[in-house]
């Protein structure tokens, strides 16, 4: 890939020195060489800034909504149970309450503890879920971004002493990021990138105005979270 892109920009070159072009000669290699740097720095915050907003998003459905809800839905099915006399919460609460002894208070605390642990796990396992596909495609598109702008350095350190004749430093700038691909990164930053945050807000920001003690809001608040989802899902 590499040697065809250099073909490719070696033929265009040559194809420029037949245009009427300013007799000017441009040494770009160091010029080229410092700006990849800058170039590449700043595509790498470009997508950490994005995928960062979109963690913060879904972490805060997450922890605003979803968690409050399974805290409540589970209350309720422990309340549920105390009312119908079945082992519940409450009612190892209230025995600990009544009897003051030490076997009664552990008994108190491990549940409180079980049912901490069992809502965590629901919980985080639905962070997980959702942030999942959100983290691999971070990874994939630094990974992208990375690889193009060694494709750039490689073709840089080879084409120095055949670029001359060019009207402007960042026409030939330009010219070269895009022969050798760097193009389709910039795209996938201002464009792709840019639409998913978008989609991800709007999907949590209709969440957040479920009313999570709604009979319906489980159905709801999966809704959200399948949209979620579905978006981060797209390729």
């Amino acid at each position: 890939m590499k040697t065809k892109n250099l073909g490719i920009f070696l033929i265009l070159l040559i194809l420029t020195g037949c245009a009427s072009i300013p007799k000017e000669i441009v040494t770009l290699s160091q010029t080229l060489g410092n700006d990849l740097k800058v170039l590449h720095n700043s595509h790498m915050s470009t997508v950490q800034i994005y995928f960062g907003k979109i963690k913060y998003d879904i972490n805060s459905f997450i922890d605003e909504k979803y968690a409050p809800f399974i805290i409540h839905y589970a209350l309720k099915s422990e309340l549920a149970n105390y009312k119908q006399g079945k082992t519940s919460l409450y009612g190892t609460i209230e025995v600990a309450g009544q009897k003051e002894g030490q076997k009664e208070a552990n008994d108190a605390l491990t549940v409180m503890m079980d049912f901490q642990e069992a809502a965590r796990k629901q919980i985080e396992s639905k962070r997980e879920e959702l942030l999942s596909p959100i983290l691999k495609q971070e990874a994939e598109i630094k990974e992208a971004v990375n690889r193009s702008y060694e494709n750039v350095q490689y073709a840089n350190s080879s084409i120095t002493a055949y670029l001359q004749s060019i009207r402007k430093v960042k026409e030939a700038q330009q010219q070269a990021l895009s022969m050798v691909g760097l193009g389709s990164a910039d795209t996938l930053v201002t464009k792709s990138l840019v639409k998913l945050s978008e989609q991800v807000e709007k999907a949590v920001k209709t969440g957040k105005e479920i009313d999570i003690q709604s009979d319906d809001a489980y159905k709801q608040l999966e809704k959200v979270a399948n949209q979620i989802k579905e978006i981060t899902n797209k390729k």
